[in-house]
């Protein structure tokens, strides 16, 4: 198989990232990589979301044509923090656009981009599918966790992403983990989700209140939600194996992984289970979707 040139893009919450990635058949390296700041509905409030929009789709559009200066590209592969149905539309971006988004979607974002970009092959992603499919080589069977801004999670069964006909299936960081009426208010604008309890953002209101009452953060406390879904998928499908990845994974590291190992053997039957063995985290270059994107885009 060719040597292929992919412009891959992890829109995050927090971060636009983007980089040029070799893929060589199953193996992917990055060549160049950059990133700036989200213009997400916290950072930057005065602007709408159709704004939004057209500062992402201006900021794919100027990398892809800088990085064709330089290599012959292949093709796009864009990955994004909300779902993305049958048809290849996003249907929401919460952690972008807050719940104001919603008249977007559902957004064909590939074509507003392939008008742009014309003659180019344009791939688009949830960012969690595009980050599992780094790893269908060395797992067949898992989940995968990403914890930035929000929360999120694919479960891959035989080296694909389990999604369903809608593109809804991973979404459980969209349950309800809390029905209090105080429960935090999530991105999407919901109350009490997982993505609210868990996330990076969650951590830091953790942390402030904490530092307020003069308190040092319960990171037990913190990662009972999350242990409570990874018991969910657990005694559901019988994973056992979750990896864990995003921004505040990879600040807490092993801090955070013993603590939900630690609040698992609550969440229901103990038959035997090796708990510590089940819980991994990924490797913390923070490339997961660029990577998994390329080689998905190169697969297909």
């Amino acid at each position: 198989m060719p040597l292929r040139h992919v412009v891959s893009f992890d829109i995050g919450g927090t971060n636009l990232r983007t980089a040029v990635v070799a893929v060589d058949g199953s193996r992917a390296h990055l060549l160049s990589q950059s990133r700036r700041p989200t213009p997400n509905h916290l950072l930057r409030p005065a602007m709408c979301a159709s704004e939004r929009l057209d500062a992402v789709l201006d900021f794919i559009v100027t990398e892809v044509n800088d990085a064709r200066r330089n290599h012959a590209i292949d093709a796009v592969a864009a990955a994004f923090p909300g779902p993305v149905d049958a048809e290849g539309r996003i249907v929401a971006l919460p952690t972008l656009w807050g719940d104001e988004g919603a008249a977007l979607c559902p957004l064909a974002l590939d074509r507003l981009l392939e008008a742009r970009l014309p003659g180019m092959p344009i791939r688009l992603f949830n960012d969690v599918t595009a980050a599992g499919h780094r790893f269908v080589g060395e797992h067949r069977d898992f989940a995968l966790f990403t914890l930035g801004s929000g929360v999120g999670l694919k479960v891959f069964i035989d080296g694909r992403p389990q999604v369903g006909p809608h593109g809804a299936g991973g979404e459980l960081t969209h349950m309800v983990f809390d029905p209090s009426p105080a429960a935090p208010v999530c991105d999407c604008g919901g109350r009490g989700h997982l993505g609210a309890l868990a996330s990076g953002r969650a951590w830091q209101r953790v942390r402030a209140a904490a530092e307020e009452s003069e308190q040092k953060p319960d990171l037990d406390d913190f990662a009972e939600p999350l242990a409570r879904a990874v018991a969910m998928l657990h005694y559901a499908l019988g994973l056992e194996v979750f990896l864990f990845s995003g921004g505040l994974s990879e600040a807490l590291g092993e801090a955070l992984r013993t603590a939900i190992v630690r609040r698992l053997p609550e969440q229901g039957w103990s038959c035997g289970q090796d708990w510590s063995a089940l819980i991994r985290l990924a490797p913390d270059d923070d490339a997961h979707a660029l990577l998994g994107g390329a080689l998905a885009v190169c697969r297909s």
